[in-house]
């Protein structure tokens, strides 16, 4: 088997590549790639990932705009080769070294999608309380109208077979994308199983991007996924991938720089 991680970035060029590091250091029990997304960085994020060596384990997309987390992850997901994809955060709020844990219930076949929940048996603990009472906001909205029990349907760490993935028809483009995920995999009936994780969040003033306005725009994903009619929700994964342009890997570098640019 083989792990995707697909780590959307935007503007992280003090914690992207120590990420990165910590990532590889991980032994997931399987062969894994690193699909680093990002936005159009304006702050040395982009040439400090032009920078690292060259490696078969990783995948840089560089976009030509900023585009959002959502589309990022989307696109990291099209371009996913392995069997269990996954998103990892460039920030460092979450450690990688509980990725195992993550992929054991999956591995032992109990369940085709796991979340890893900031808050589940844990409280707040260090998360501001503005922050926490919004995701425990749009998290109780959520479990209302989905009937289910989830403790965070916006933690970054989501889990998931491939196919589950690609079957999903995502469509936002911004933090919304982590509830739409949520949503459409209740409406797909699929079963979530949220295993601990440990969260340090970060400040405005170290770089968060969270503002009070993406409340709403999760809360209408929310809403929208819950009302739209089934056939809007029936994406199916296709049989085969279809082919794509071969993406540029980091061992791929050769005089120019190596990357996949992409405007879509």
């Amino acid at each position: 088997m083989k792990l995707s991680i697909v780590i959307p970035v935007r503007n992280e060029r003090d914690t992207v590549v120590p990420l990165i590091e910590r990532v590889r250091a991980v032994d997931c029990g399987m062969a894994k790639e690193l699909i680093v997304v990002d936005g159009a960085s304006t702050d040395g994020t982009r040439e400090a990932l032009l920078a690292l060596p060259p490696a078969d384990d990783l995948v840089l997309v560089l976009e030509d705009a900023a585009r959002g987390k959502g589309r990022a992850v989307r696109t990291g997901f099209e371009r996913a080769g392995g069997d269990i994809l996954m998103v990892q955060d460039a920030d460092l709020e979450l450690d990688p070294t509980e990725i195992p844990s993550l992929l054991a219930p999956i591995v032992e076949g109990r369940t085709d999608v796991v979340f890893g929940s900031r808050f589940k048996g844990r409280g707040r603990g260090s998360t501001p309380l503005v922050g926490y009472a919004g995701n425990f906001g749009l998290t109780w909205a959520a479990n209302i109208l989905y009937f289910t029990r989830l403790s965070d349907i916006l933690t970054c760490y989501k889990v998931m077979h491939r196919d589950v993935a690609r079957s999903l028809d995502l469509r936002c483009n911004g933090f919304d994308l982590d509830a739409e995920i949520t949503c459409r995999l209740l409406r797909h009936g699929h079963k979530i199983v949220e295993v601990p994780v440990t969260y340090e969040p970060r400040r405005a003033d170290e770089g968060k991007k969270l503002s009070p306005g993406v409340g709403w725009s999760v809360l209408r994903a929310i809403v929208r996924t819950r009302f739209a009619p089934a056939h809007r929700l029936s994406a199916t994964a296709p049989a085969s991938a279809p082919a794509r342009e071969p993406v540029a890997s980091a061992a791929s570098r050769d005089g120019d720089p190596y990357h996949d640019q992409t405007s879509s």
